[in-house]
């Protein structure tokens, strides 16, 4: 098998190794295609749940030798994961954990014991977000993100609590 920089088995954009007739995905595997900007392989559950749904549609288009009527999935346009910490909900979406504050900028918003929320900019527009607590701005984020709208002109007003960006950018 060839295996990825990080010891996994390489793959490409139908989950299948370099031997014929052999698939892989989850833990066990490196993606080996162009990734979207906005994706990267953590090796979570849900990530290998994602791949390993993908996968099965791979095999079943390859078995019926319909490969080329496969296109990647969406969940690989996106990191996102969702967990619960200390009884909280937690979501990741994007390059949420970018640090190079000569590239990017993050806004931060936190109330004690109620939510943190970070959302990491560069040039303007959102790449990644940390929710942490009942935001319920996952699916908005989620979209500036994909769309990559340059939300500059918002500044910090992006996180304010008295308004409901939804109705902008939904």
């Amino acid at each position: 098998f060839k295996l990825g920089t990080d010891g996994g088995l390489l793959v490409d954009e139908r989950m299948c190794t370099s031997i014929k007739n052999i698939f892989a995905c989850g833990d066990v595997c490196s993606a080996g295609w162009t990734l979207a900007e906005q994706w990267f392989q953590m090796r979570l559950w849900s990530q290998a749940r994602q791949m390993g749904h993908y996968a099965g549609k791979c095999m079943l288009a390859y078995a019926n030798n319909r490969q080329d009527s496969l296109t990647m999935d969406f969940c690989f346009e996106l990191f996102a994961h969702t967990t619960k910490f200390f009884n909280m909900k937690v979501v990741l979406l994007g390059r949420y954990h970018e640090n190079d504050m000569k590239k990017y900028e993050n806004l931060i918003r936190m109330t004690p014991g109620v939510e943190y929320i970070r959302v990491t900019l560069k040039d303007g527009r959102v790449h990644g977000c940390v929710f942490i607590g009942d935001t319920e701005l996952e699916e908005t984020f989620e979209n500036l993100i994909l769309n990559q709208i340059d939300v500059s002109s918002y500044g910090e007003t992006l996180l304010d609590p008295n308004i409901d960006i939804a109705d902008y950018f939904d």
